[in-house]
């Protein structure tokens, strides 16, 4: 009975079906003989053009300037298509041509036109009015075409019928569809297309089209950089990509003097050693204009003279870089100068910053005073003691009760009053451009006498002779550097019941100073004629020789030179509170360093691009590099100055004990070979290869070379017909896959050789000693990591969802790492390098955005965006022979501080977190209760019972954001989160806990006080508090760290073209910034210890004459 209902419904079902396509099928039939209706009165002809077109499903071409002004008065009833134009243009001047659905629109030209039949020419510019030349210029029909110059102009060779369609395309800005009515001159004004820029990829050797790509790469735009942040490419790339991770640093927040520490998909290193002259090895590689840079240059560069930014990340992209590239690439290409009349463009920045101090925690003047009492601070068993103690008190408790409650924290704090300015000029004739670039950042820090000032220059020029092009850049950057004479802690910790001033006004040098208290003052040695600053210089130029024999092939010649020179200069005052015990003839120091190098590049390209059979795409790139850096240090120390204005180093006493001047001097080179291909068949399936052959003296003398490889694949699945055809709107589906060995370099050449140092205090008979001061090792090789990666690239609906996702597998083995030198050497204090262990490290990223509304051609979107990071690194094949570290991880310094989580072991995460695990505070006695491995409950401290309580990298980090344009009105927001990770609570550790009698002279956290065992049956976090026992490292510190901030925030209006013209300016653009501006956190510990985090807001304004 059921199936036999189901049957008579699905009859039914398929009647009715059949019912509606019938009548259906003969309406669309019908539909082709139907005769056109139109009545208007006095409506312009544009808009009756456009309700033909929209109601009968015509396309119409026409300019609409031909259109514009005309109305008409018509009324037509059932007319063919070629009736109703008669009567739409009549009178109008204008002719029509129809072609099956499209109807073309031009003047009726003069029988004067007709007899001279003139040529067309014209010129294409940007919507600045500059020249843009290399522009195709060809009919509908491809039977003629044309070239724009170098300064935009171009002509056909022979007449055009009127009427035909000219489109001009050029790479990089968006296509023009111009229907030719007659004219004999025509000015055509291009816009740039940011989709065509983004489909391109730089790897700073040779650009690839995204679409035949294997790698896995990121390229923004000077555009996205901007909408971000003004502050430095370096905190825009960290909001835009999630593989791009700035390190955060909770002691330096945000010192402007303070460089980054940049991973991209983790580390590749185990641990981060660098001397004096060496990178980070955890860095990745940056390229500026397709030379080697550093991260200092890339921080200091002006973010308007940056034209993109690609971020390599697998082997495939990175393998052009071979040994340097296992941290991945960042390339920098800054704007070119463009042809036409001479162009200035201005950009100015201001920034208001102010300090974060919502995580402090201290105690107020009250708070601090009981909880010293409550810890025994003034309790003694001797009599005569304790009266001076009960004075003491009583004395702080009666400034208390008179309302002394300094705020320390704001003493050494100011609002930062930043400003930037950047000016460019450009233009030319011909075959000459050039570009005139000049800018100034002024930072000026939070904390009193910090600050960084940045001034640059830039000179860039390009001279095009025939087949041949020549382009240099010379570039110079000086910045000045200050730094506070104390730091941020010493005022945190100062006792908030101690008073800045004594009665007079005057800042004492001591706060306190008797047989049981010492504490200086910060404001006095912050008043003093002491100093901390320094200045670098770097000067590079760069000359690129390209020569283009034929279209498919072009060599490239390049050679670059850079200098830098940098110096740091301190001097701290001999009445300052730590030389209260020195000797007189040792106070006060003076310190001087300076660093000098000199680098030199060459490299030699040749590539060669071509489609076979209009189905095989062959790219194949062959050169070779080399590259030598120049590189020296010395410094200096000097104590026993005298009191006054004597801050020179002439006034010196001498050098410290056992001290003297350092020099060091390294000379490092590197050289390779290089082949590179890539093949695409019918832009379906993909293939890149390529192979480099690295020599570099930064190893061994037996391992100088070694050779690295990279292959990738990658399919199109767009241009599969049963995807295009089954899936609409439709524009990238590519999946693909990498693997390689990229290599790091980014250690220094003395890790191989074995020096000595003279001993002036010991001698012999055959005089002076010598002692080892470095083991070197000669048999050291490179580290390389074998580079797995999976990945895909969506764009559909319409280019409304793009989505992007790369799993990574990255083994490096051996390992480099420097560990300490056995007492047997004689060298006890310094390193050896040693290859041993491996790292494995994996994770994935993705990004994903979709446009709610796309509407580009009337500037108008509004789209939301999410990127997603997660990795995890394991090391094997260590052994014991970390077993230093983890021991000084445990026991700190000689003083027993400094200790770590850090624990390094075979299986385990680097990044993980040791600890005794906790079960909390006795409510009985306040005593700590500790978990042993097996389970068992002890009050027994011992790292035995160490395990893993999590790790410091978070399970998944990213951004949320959104961006918002209407017409010349933007906005943007985004927001960082971080969640599964943990952290070690410094805070809790060292100013709840451990609190030492000496400690006590330093103001601490509340929860030192409310927080802590008090008496029997408290049910308390932290143990008793009068416990002034070294509390070990347990679980208890350990907490979960998820975080949310809102990372920036971003306003904007760009004024329309007639309005900027009004002012005396082509273009006028200005925005609003607010970074950093709130933080969410589920830990509460004091972050900026020594310079305070900081939150900003900007206003920028753009303007081009």
């Amino acid at each position: 009975m059921r199936e036999r209902f189901i049957l008579q419904g699905l009859v039914m079902l398929i009647a009715f079906t059949l019912s509606l396509a019938t009548p259906f099928k003969a309406y669309a039939q019908s539909g082709q003989k139907e005769r056109i209706t139109i009545t208007v009165k006095q409506k312009p002809l544009e808009e009756v053009l456009k309700k033909l077109s929209k109601e009968y499903n015509y396309q119409l071409f026409y300019n609409n300037s031909l259109v514009k002004g005309i109305r008409v008065s018509v009324s037509i009833q059932k007319a063919g298509i070629n009736q109703t134009m008669d009567v739409l243009l009549a009178g109008t001047g204008l002719q029509y041509s129809i072609k099956e659905k499209t109807i073309v629109i031009t003047t009726i030209p003069s029988r004067n036109t007709a007899k001279e039949k003139k040529l067309l020419s014209g010129r294409v510019v940007d919507k600045e009015g500059r020249a843009i030349p290399g522009v195709n210029i060809f009919t509908g029909d491809k039977t003629q075409g044309a070239v724009s110059d170098i300064d935009g102009n171009f002509a056909f060779a022979s007449p055009l019928k009127h009427g035909t369609l000219l489109n001009f395309t050029s790479i990089g800005m968006k296509p023009q569809h111009i229907v030719y009515g007659g004219e004999s001159t025509l000015k055509i004004v291009m816009v740039e297309d940011v989709n065509e820029l983004e489909a391109v990829v730089v790897t700073g050797v040779v650009n690839k089209k995204r679409e035949s790509f294997t790698g896995s790469a990121s390229t923004f735009t000077a555009d996205e950089l901007k909408a971000v942040g003004t502050q430095n490419v370096i905190s825009s790339l960290k909001t835009l990509d999630p593989a791009f991770n700035v390190l955060e640093s909770g002691e330096f927040g945000s010192d402007p003097n303070r460089m980054p520490d940049i991973e991209i998909r983790g580390k590749s290193s185990l641990i981060s050693t660098r001397d004096e002259l060496a990178e980070d090895p955890n860095q990745p590689l940056f390229i500026l204009d397709g030379f080697e840079s550093s991260l200092e240059a890339i921080y200091n560069l002006d973010m308007n003279r940056v034209a993109s930014i690609t971020i390599l990340k697998d082997a495939a992209s990175t393998a052009i870089y071979g040994s340097k590239a296992s941290n991945g690439v960042v390339v920098v290409e800054t704007i070119r100068p463009k042809s036409g009349k001479l162009h200035l463009t201005y950009n100015g920045s201001a920034n208001i910053s102010w300090a974060d101090l919502s995580s402090y925690n201290l105690m107020n003047a009250s708070e601090k005073l009981r909880f010293e009492q409550m810890v025994g601070r003034y309790t003694s068993s001797t009599p005569s003691q304790q009266i001076e103690l009960d004075q003491l008190y009583n004395n702080k408790l009666a400034d208390v009760a008179r309302g002394v409650d300094t705020y320390w924290l704001a003493e050494p704090l100011r609002t930062g009053i930043n400003h930037r300015h950047s000016l460019y000029a450009e233009g030319g004739e011909g075959a000459f451009q050039f570009g005139l670039g000049l800018s100034y950042n002024g930072i000026t820090g939070v904390m009193k006498e910090s600050k960084r000032d940045n001034l640059s220059g830039n000179i860039d020029l390009t001279y095009r002779l025939n087949k041949l092009q020549f382009v240099n850049k010379f570039s110079m950057d000086n910045t000045a550097s200050g730094n506070p004479i104390v730091g941020f802690s010493e005022y945190a910790g100062a006792n908030p019941y101690y008073m800045k001033y004594n009665e007079d006004g005057e800042v004492e040098r001591w706060l306190e100073y008797n047989d049981y208290v010492e504490a200086g003052n910060p404001l006095y040695n912050a008043a003093q004629n002491s100093y901390n600053k320094g200045k670098s210089l770097s000067i590079s130029d760069k000359f690129i020789m390209e020569y283009t024999p034929i279209a498919a092939m072009k060599i490239r010649a390049r050679f670059g030179i850079t200098h830098t020179n940098s110096n740091t200069e301190a001097f701290t005052s001999p009445l300052d509170s730590e030389y209260s015990k020195v000797d007189f003839t040792k106070r006060g120091s003076y310190n001087y360093g300076e660093t000098e190098s000199n680098k030199y590049e060459g490299e030699l390209t040749v590539t060669y691009g071509k489609t076979f059979n209009k189905a095989h795409l062959v790219n194949i790139a062959a050169g070779g590099y080399l590259s030598q850096l120049d590189s020296k240090s010395h410094g200096y120390a000097a104590v026993g100055f005298p009191v006054g204005d004597f801050t020179l180093p002439s006034f010196a006493n001498g050098y410290p004990d056992n001290g003297s001047p350092s020099y060091y001097e390294n000379t490092s080179r590197s050289v390779s070979a290089y082949a590179i291909g890539n093949y695409a068949f019918n832009n379906r399936y993909l293939l890149d290869f390529s192979y480099r052959v690295n020599g570099s003296s930064v190893f061994g003398t037996d391992k100088h070379y070694i050779g690295t490889w990279a292959v990738g694949l990658a399919w199109n699945l767009h241009n599969e017909k049963f995807v295009s055809e089954n899936i609409d709107g439709i524009s990238m589906f590519k999946i693909r896959a990498s693997i390689g060995n990229p290599g790091n370099q980014n250690f220094s050449s003395s890790s191989t050789i074995t020096t000595f140092r003279y001993n002036f205090n010991s001698f012999n008979y055959f005089g002076m000693t010598t002692s080892l001061a470095q083991l070197g090792n000669p048999d050291l090789e490179w580290q390389t990591t074998i580079d797995r990666n999976i990945g895909f690239d969506i764009t559909i609906l319409n280019d409304r969802l793009t989505l992007t996702g790369d799993y990574y597998y990255k083994t490096t083995d051996p390992l480099l790492i420097g560990i300490d030198m056995p007492a047997s050497t004689g060298a006890t204090g310094n390193v050896i390098y040693k290859n041993f262990g491996k790292q494995t490290t994996k994770g994935f990223n993705a990004q994903a955005t979709y446009y709610i509304i796309r509407q580009m051609d009337k500037r108008f979107w509004w789209s939301v965006r999410g990127t997603l990071r997660h990795g995890s690194s394991e090391l094997n094949g260590i052994g014991n022979r970390l077993e230093s570290f983890n021991t000084s991880g445990r026991e700190g310094d000689q003083n027993g501080q400094n200790k770590s989580t850090k624990r390094y072991f075979d299986g385990a995460d680097p990044d993980a977190i040791w600890a005794v695990r906790s079960a909390g505070i006795d409510p009985a006695t306040g005593r700590e209760i500790f978990i042993k491995k097996n389970g068992e409950l002890t009050y027994d401290f011992s790292y035995d019972d160490e395990v893993i309580i999590g790790s410091s990298r978070p399970k998944v980090e990213g951004v949320l954001g959104s961006s918002f344009s209407w017409k010349g009105f933007s906005m943007n927001f985004d927001f960082r989160y971080r969640m599964g990770g943990y952290s070690f609570n410094s805070v809790l550790y060292n100013k709840v806990e451990n609190i030492t009698t000496s400690q006590l002279k330093y103001n601490q956290d509340k929860r030192a006080l409310y927080d802590r065992w008090q008496k029997p049956g408290d049910i308390a976090k932290f143990k008793n508090i009068a416990d002034s026992q070294s509390t070990p490292m347990s679980s208890r510190f350990v907490q979960k760290d998820n975080t949310l901030t809102l990372e920036s925030l971003r306003v904007g209006y760009e004024f329309k073209p007639e309005i900027a013209r009004k002012v005396g300016v082509s273009s006028l653009r200005l925005n609003a910034y607010m970074n950093d501006i709130f933080r969410i956190s589920s830990i509460k510990q004091e972050r900026g210890t020594s310079y305070p985090f900081s939150r900003s807001v900007s206003f920028n304004l753009s303007l081009t004459l």
